[in-house]
C-alpha cells in the first residue's frame, strides 16, 4: 500500500479575492508562509521517511513546499513539479464574481453549471487526480509520497480514493484548510 500526505499551500492572495483570476503566480502571505512553517513542523514530528516529493507548478505551492521542506530538514531534496498537480481550471469566470449558490454548483457533479460557464468539470479534475494516484501507486506500490497542492483537488483525491458523496456534491467532503495535512491510503 502507499501513503499520501497531501498537503494544501498556505493562504495566499487569492483566497481573499472576491472574483476569479490567473492565480498561478500569487504568492503566499504571511499568514500563508506560517502555515506552511507549521505544516513542516507537523510533518517532522511524524518521523515518516518520504519515497518521492511532488509538488504542484503553482507559486503558492511551491513556496509551501519550499518552507515546509526547510523546517523538515529537507531542504535539499528532489522534488518533483507535476502539472496534474495544477489547480482547478476556473479560466472561464476569470474577472468574474459570482454568488455563493452559483460557486456550490460549481461542485455539484449532476449540475452543468462548470460546462456552461468554462471551468473545468468536476470529472475531468478527478480524472487528472486519478492518473496522479494510478502513477503514484505504480512507482512506490509501499512507499510514501509527500505532495503539495490545492483545495479542489484535494477535494478530488479524495472522491477518487473514498468514493464520491451520496449527496452528488463535493462541498460533502470539508476542503482542506490551508496549510492542512491529509493522510490517504492507497491499495
Amino acid at each position: 500500500m502507499t501513503t499520501l500526505y497531501y498537503v494544501r499551500h498556505g493562504r495566499a492572495e487569492n483566497n481573499l479575492a472576491d472574483c476569479f483570476y490567473d492565480d498561478s503566480d500569487d504568492p503566499l502571505i504571511a499568514e500563508g508562509r506560517m502555515q506552511a512553517f507549521d505544516a513542516g513542523r507537523t510533518l517532522k514530528r511524524l518521523g515518516v521517511k518520504f519515497d518521492a516529493i511532488y509538488c504542484s507548478p503553482y507559486r503558492r505551492a511551491k513556496e509551501t513546499c519550499r518552507i515546509a521542506l526547510v523546517e523538515m530538514g529537507l531542504a535539499n531534496s528532489l522534488v518533483r513539479y507535476d502539472s496534474r498537480l495544477a489547480e482547478r481550471s476556473y479560466e472561464g469566470l476569470y474577472d468574474k464574481v459570482i454568488t455563493k449558490v452559483q460557486y456550490r454548483e460549481l461542485y455539484n457533479y449532476v449540475s452543468d453549471y462548470s460546462e456552461q460557464v468554462g471551468v473545468e468539470t468536476l470529472e475531468k479534475l478527478e480524472d487528472r487526480a486519478r492518473w496522479f494516484l494510478r502513477d503514484v501507486r505504480q512507482t512506490y506500490p509501499n512507499g510514501n509520497v509527500l505532495v503539495f497542492a490545492h483545495g479542489a483537488l484535494g477535494l478530488a483525491y479524495r472522491a477518487v480514493v473514498e468514493g464520491r458523496p451520496e449527496s452528488g456534491t463535493l462541498y460533502d467532503f470539508n476542503l482542506l484548510k490551508n496549510g492542512e495535512i491529509m493522510k490517504l491510503t492507497l491499495y
